[in-house]
């Protein structure tokens, strides 16, 4: 019998494919996941493995080209893109579809989405009701998407508070905390080899938030915010993979992505298997 996990992943938008190739590694070594607790991506990818969808996602993704990824991309301009510049209804629909009316509260193992109620000033854990809902709160990135409003008030991304959200799995009775950040400020170690076009480079250089005064501005503040939670709630293992990796809405680069998931998560739990030091 394998060890026991609660496994904690992290937001940030197409670098969160890796979760999935972690996840893969993980059952493959051995261990089992009793808990997840995941913010943004990373609640969107924890959401379908939690409730056994997560193959069919993946083999949703494989075919999907850089032309897929943005037909999925349905600006705000409607209700004005102040509020956020993308509604996100077209991007979530698969989620929606097969999630349907899945209770969090009646998944085989306990389910955590961390989400922000700005109305209110504070961190939500949805832990119960509709999963679709909570995912797609936890992943209301601020003006990417839109927010999600319920009773007047605005939810939105976990990430503003709590991007790599480990408490809520501190009280399980479970071996290990597996947590997985990507968007650790370390170098790119698996530069993905992705032969472009004049529309990919486009599409790269007008969604690209690295170096938007916005963008930067919310990386900045999450970085202090993950190192002030780090610092309170430590994982047993995190497994780092570089923001560098790619962008944010690099969504069509997803096989490469989650093969970069499979190889960290390879060599950080064979170091870790044999007792050796792992930097948070």
């Amino acid at each position: 019998m394998g060890k026991t996990v609660s496994l904690v992943l992290s937001g940030g938008g197409a670098r969160g494919y890796a979760h999935i190739g972690v996840i893969k590694v993980l059952k493959e070594r051995g261990y089992e996941i009793k808990s997840i607790s995941g913010t943004s991506m990373g609640a969107v990818i924890g959401g379908l493995e939690a409730c056994g969808k997560l193959n069919e996602y993946k083999e949703w993704l494989a075919d999907k080209t850089l032309f897929d990824a943005a037909k999925m991309i349905d600006f705000n301009f409607r209700s004005g893109l102040s509020k956020g510049l993308i509604k996100g209804d077209a991007m979530f629909s698969w989620i929606k579809d097969v999630t349907k009316d899945i209770l969090i509260e009646k998944l085989p193992l306990k389910f955590t989405a961390v989400a922000v109620n700005l109305s209110r000033q504070k961190e939500i854990w949805y832990q119960s009701g509709n999963l679709y809902h909570a995912v797609r709160a936890s992943s209301a990135i601020p003006g990417i998407f839109v927010p999600v409003e319920k009773d007047g008030e605005l939810i939105v991304d976990g990430g503003v508070l709590n991007n790599i959200p480990i408490a809520p799995t501190m009280s399980d009775d479970t071996d290990l905390i597996i947590a997985v950040n990507v968007n650790s400020n370390i170098e790119n170690a698996h530069p993905i080899k992705f032969e472009t076009t004049k529309f990919e480079r486009f599409w790269e250089n007008k969604l690209n938030f690295s170096d938007d005064p916005k963008g930067l501005t919310i990386n900045l503040m999450m970085d202090y915010i993950e190192k002030y939670r780090m610092a309170e709630y430590e994982a047993d293992v995190m497994i780092n993979i570089s923001k560098k990796l790619c962008g944010v809405f690099d969504f069509h680069k997803n096989k490469e992505i989650i093969n970069v998931g499979k190889i960290t998560a390879n060599k950080t739990l064979e170091k870790f298997e044999k007792g050796e030091h792992i930097p948070l």
